[in-house]
């Protein structure tokens, strides 16, 4: 009789919690305005990209001959920890002071237009922007070379990214 119970209860709790989804997760922005006084709409933001930044610090690929572990040499300095702790200050004060939500992927593409699309399913961290201003704290991975950072605005305001290289700790626009 527990077993029958269970198996009813998985399957209440299975079908109340859904399934799917219309990818509700993605915000989608009309823009209202085309700089000569006239409406219009779009389904797609007009999203601004903030091509300032450096270039990641990318080691070079080491070679050895050594054709056994005992063979191999390690240098002093050589850090086994793959993981970086890392905290990124956000100062958009000079674009927009309105309230906003950035967040920082680690998979996205390179459009032909120079804006990028991010993996919504890469996000390694996210937190309000209150006046302009946000700090993120996050861990990745030493291999993680960079980043792309989304700032999408609550009243509409076009939406900003940046591609964010690991020799950044900052964006100020």
């Amino acid at each position: 009789m527990n077993k029958h119970m269970t198996i009813i209860a998985m399957i209440t709790l299975l079908t109340a919690c859904g399934g799917g989804g219309d990818g509700g997760d993605v915000a989608s922005v009309t823009a209202s305005d085309t700089g000569n006084g006239s409406a219009s709409t779009s389904s797609a933001p007009s999203m601004l990209v903030d091509t300032s930044g450096g270039v990641a610090d990318i080691p070079e690929t080491i070679t050895s001959s050594a054709t056994s572990m005992s063979e191999t040499v390690v240098s002093d300095d050589f850090s086994y920890n793959p993981v970086l702790e890392q905290q990124f200050d956000v100062d958009i004060r000079g674009y927009s002071v309105s309230p906003a939500y950035i967040s920082i992927y680690g998979a996205f593409a390179e459009n032909d237009d120079g804006t990028f699309t991010a993996d919504y399913n890469s996000r390694i961290t996210s937190a309000p922007v209150e006046d302009g201003e946000a700090t993120l704290d996050y861990v990745s991975s030493d291999s993680q070379y960079y980043v792309l950072a989304e700032v999408w605005f609550y009243d509409g305001t076009s939406p900003v990214q940046k591609r964010i290289p690991n020799t950044e700790s900052s964006w100020t626009w």
